[in-house]
């Protein structure tokens, strides 16, 4: 039976945050977008983005040799 890569997505990203209520998963074309509460997004990301890397790495082995999905954090883009 395949696994969803947006439910893989959900139960990876609710096992690395504390507030795992709040995070949402919504898939938009080739993108899975994953939506974690404020100040949790470095958790995702990890050290040097290993994490999210380990993220989409999981999720592509679970897809369609012929799909290309990635894996992206969903959060407003802050100004430097």
């Amino acid at each position: 039976m395949p696994t969803d890569p947006a439910d893989l997505s959900l139960f990876l990203a609710q096992s690395i945050v504390e507030q795992s209520a709040l995070v949402r998963v919504s898939r938009r074309g080739p993108n899975v977008m994953v939506k974690v509460a404020s100040g949790e997004e470095g958790r995702l990301i990890g050290r040097q983005g290993r994490v999210i890397q380990a993220m989409r790495t999981l999720v592509r082995a679970v897809c369609e040799p012929e799909e290309r999905l990635n894996v992206d954090l969903d959060a407003p883009k802050k100004e430097r």
